[in-house]
């Protein structure tokens, strides 16, 4: 009986720890700053990217 109740304590343990992580990580993602960067090219300027169609 005391076997199956450690055992029970140590999954609840886990799983509430998993919980506290997955909140600590969502709390965090939010409050981080993202940083996206969007490159502009004129038209006859091309980037460093393979160019697969061009219509000629």
């Amino acid at each position: 009986m005391m076997k199956k109740n450690l055992l029970g304590a140590i999954v609840i343990f886990f799983v509430t720890l998993a919980f506290l992580l997955m909140i600590d990580d969502i709390t965090s993602n939010k409050n981080a700053q993202q940083q996206n960067t969007v490159e502009n090219y004129d038209v006859n300027q091309h980037s460093d990217i393979a160019i697969i169609d061009e219509v000629e």
